[in-house]
């Protein structure tokens, strides 16, 4: 029969604490008010290979600049006041496995409440290899969902057959021009910055950190969101347990604002702007390819407005994306088929009646629909990138047409015909330079030749818009800013470039029946003989304003009292007419 012996307690050594964290399963560090390491247990030391390293009093990003963003954001949320946990980074061991490090972050608090430091804590999730890794591995980069689980989440939420009460809210987020960042400060801080999105996204949701914000026996969240890598640059996010349309747009929100806060990826600090197409799953989406195609279709909305932009999707934009593509299947056609011809509005010496210039304006010869209006094409190919080809083609279309008219008429006829210049080409101008050069060296002469530039393609980079213009003054090409005073860096443009020809919308022409329209276009004259530019009105319909801008001292004008557009054979009549009238007749 055993007995029962008394013993008195055992003494716990003095540095009891010490071993007791060291033989803890978890990394665990501590920092201060700065962020700057206080100590760290065996395990976080090894798992960031810190063995050997004084990096006590050293902030974690000071000991891996880049590889320790995401870990600085995460600190910094928990300064502030935050419990969170993201990725801290992925490695593989020798059986192929991959290790993804996960960090949970919290506060340190001091009795009197407030925030001294932050704890850390650390845990690693082993995945098995194989085609088991393989078809859900995280993303290799970021540790966060790829694109196999994003879609799988996809699938087993219209699969469920969700509550009428709630819905299941997916985001898609594409970052601005990220590529310009690698192009700028090379791939590993391009790395470091994909690292810190994540991370934001990541403690932007409902994530489960290590440490519980309230009390132990406070229940578990009831949903877990996702957050996915989809590509190089574009994020996906799956919000479970979405109440209503305005939670979405608010979440949204929300994201674009964690995106657009300045990123620190070692020395540099950047900042991103991003857009976001989103919807709220239904009826419709009955397979997760019509979910990321609806996606699709809303982020390039989202895209269309500028960035920072976020767009719900809604039945009417996938038939408009549907036929966007048809048309812009449509104008790759034009382009190889040579559909596109040039109509030509005469402008017209306000002081002789004489055909001065004339505008050359883009029409697409539809096959079967016949001409079609340019506002109806021009934003496609504008947007499609089409416009760099075409308008190479408009201006050697141009050149040809003026060598046939003075060729039939000479060249008296006409001293200038205007080519309109859209942002995109301005902004990347190689090939309309070397368009110029090549009919430069061809004998035409290109002071013939005026290019019509909106404020727009001006202000979006002034040091390219500084070089361009250099370049095009070096082959004698005059300049013409259009739709002046409609923008609002009208000044600014004149101030920074200098200009040959200042034109007046036609909205301010149209207004010149009233007395405040009247002094806003006596304005403008004004401005422009102050650059000592020239100026052309625009939309000019009856006599009263023709009259009225003569009196002003206007130099030029054009509009459907004097012409409508018309082709190149009709144009060349017309301008001959009014070449042999004008010593006698006004115009």
């Amino acid at each position: 029969m055993a007995t029962s012996v008394s013993r008195e307690p055992e003494a716990l050594p003095s540095d009891w604490v010490r071993h007791f964290v060291d033989e803890i399963p978890s990394g665990i560090a501590v920092f201060d008010h700065e962020l700057r390491y206080i100590a760290a247990n065996p395990r976080w030391i090894n798992a960031f290979h810190l063995a050997g390293t004084a990096f006590a009093g050293r902030r974690h990003d000071e000991l891996a600049p880049l590889g320790g963003a995401g870990m600085a954001e995460l600190l910094t949320r928990a300064l502030a006041g935050d419990t969170v946990e993201g990725c801290a980074n992925l490695e593989n061991n020798s059986a192929g496995q991959q290790h993804q490090r996960v960090v949970g972050v919290r506060p340190r608090v001091a009795h009197d409440g407030m925030i001294i430091g932050v704890v850390a804590a650390l845990h690693e999730v082993v995945t098995g290899n194989g085609e088991q890794r393989a078809e859900h591995a995280p993303d290799q980069l970021t540790g966060i969902a790829g694109r196999s689980s994003f879609l799988a989440r996809i699938r087993s939420v219209l699969g469920s057959g969700a509550d009428a009460d709630r819905g299941t809210a997916t985001f898609l987020l594409d970052i601005d021009n990220f590529k310009g960042v690698n192009d700028l400060y090379g791939a590993r801080v391009g790395d470091a910055v994909l690292k810190t999105i994540a991370t934001r996204l990541v403690t932007s949701t409902r994530s489960r950190a290590l440490f519980a914000a309230g009390s132990e026996t406070e229940p578990a969240p009831a949903h877990v969101d996702l957050i996915a890598r989809l590509g190089a640059d574009e994020f996906g996010v799956i919000l479970d347990a979405v109440a209503n349309p305005a939670d979405a747009e608010a979440f949204a929100r929300r994201l674009l604002q964690v995106v657009s806060a300045p990123i620190l990826a070692g020395d540099q600090r950047i900042r991103l702007t991003a857009n976001i197409g989103y919807l709220i799953t239904g009826p419709t989406h009955r397979t997760e390819d019509d979910v990321v195609r609806d996606l699709d279709v809303a982020l390039q909305e989202a895209k269309m407005r500028g960035p920072n932009s976020a767009k719900v999707w809604e039945p009417a934009l996938t038939s408009a994306m549907g036929r966007r593509l048809s048309m812009l299947d449509q104008l790759h056609r034009a382009v190889d088929e040579g559909e596109f011809v040039l109509h030509y509005q005469p402008i017209l010496s306000l002081k002789d009646g004489r055909v001065a210039g004339a505008e050359a304006l883009l029409r697409w010869n539809h096959p079967s629909d016949g001409l079609v209006p340019p506002v109806v094409f021009l934003p496609l190919l504008e947007e499609s990138g089409l416009i760099v080809p075409v308008g190479c083609w408009v201006i050697r279309d141009v050149v040809r047409q003026m060598q046939v008219w003075h060729m039939l008429y000479g060249r008296a006829m006409i001293d200038w015909v205007s080519v309109n210049v859209s942002p995109r080409q301005f902004n990347d101008p190689a090939p309309l330079l070397a368009t110029l050069a090549e009919i430069n060296e061809g004998g035409f002469a290109l002071d013939r030749l005026k290019m019509e530039l909106t404020e727009s393609a001006f202000m979006r980079s002034p040091e390219v818009a500084r070089g361009v213009l250099s370049e095009l003054r070096d082959l004698g090409i005059r300049v013409a800013l259009d739709d002046f005073g409609t923008g609002y860096s009208a000044l600014g443009a004149l101030r920074q470039y200098t200009v040959d020809t200042i034109k007046i919308d036609c909205d301010f022409t149209a207004r010149l029946d009233t007395t405040d329209g009247k002094e806003l276009v006596l304005a403008l004259l004004k401005i422009a003989r102050i650059y000592g530019a020239d100026v052309v009105a625009e939309g000019v319909e009856t006599v009263m304003q023709r009259d009225t801008l003569r009196e002003a001292g206007c130099g030029f004008a054009q509009g459907f009292l004097f012409a409508k557009p018309m082709d190149g054979r009709f144009f060349g009549a017309y301008a001959l007419t009014h070449l042999v009238e004008a010593g006698s007749v006004a115009c």
